[in-house]
């Protein structure tokens, strides 16, 4: 079955769209990449032997991967950034793949939700790719008040990722999220039906 790429800015609903578009469709997979990388993060000794040598302060005393302070050296330190995709990202693109091609030769669907979808290259494994948009503005504001950021913060985590513009440019879809959630699971509901109906 089809594999399909979900994507889209900071805090735009990636992971709420992809979760009402699995209730609209039979036999689905769900892989996050974040969710991957907490895993990799939180529970592979390899992952962790290679951030502390890049990174001492990336682990707390007590063992926990402290994601507040790695947000801020890699602001504080851009270059850490491309240095923590390099241990990161092969990892998560081999986890997902392989998934990606089990899915095609069996009665799953996959949604893959991959924040960097296209920065990574990973739009080349995916059949369709829907970008999940809103506007700046509560971008913003779900940053600072859902996730607790400070609006410097937040404003950097809204433009480190290849524009939202561009990001809809090249997707199949679109879904815009400036609405309640009912309005958000219909469109969920349309784009399956699309799904369906062009895969069947």
């Amino acid at each position: 079955m089809p594999v399909i790429g979900i994507t889209g800015g900071a805090a735009c609903g990636k992971t709420t769209f992809t979760k009402l578009l699995a209730s609209h469709l039979p036999r689905v997979l769900i892989f996050s990449a974040d969710e991957e990388v907490r895993r990799l993060t939180d529970r592979n000794p390899e992952v962790r032997d290679a951030i502390t040598r890049l990174l001492p302060a990336a682990y707390t005393p007590e063992g926990g991967y402290d994601r507040k302070q790695v947000r801020q050296e890699i602001f504080r330190q851009p270059e850490l950034r491309e240095s923590l995709n390099a241990i990161l990202h092969p990892r998560v693109r081999e986890a997902w793949s392989r998934l990606a091609e089990t899915c095609r030769n069996n009665e799953n669907w996959l949604l893959a939700e991959i924040p960097l979808l296209y920065e990574t290259g990973a739009d080349s494994l995916c059949d369709r790719i829907t970008t999940v948009g809103c506007t700046a503005e509560t971008q913003l504001h779900r940053l600072m008040v859902l996730r607790g950021l400070s609006l410097k913060v937040a404003e950097q985590v809204r433009v480190a990722q290849c524009s939202l513009e561009e990001k809809i440019s090249r997707a199949d879809h679109l879904i815009w999220n400036d609405c309640p959630l009912n309005c958000l699971n219909r469109q969920a509901a349309l784009c399956a039906a699309w799904l369906q109906n062009h895969f069947a």
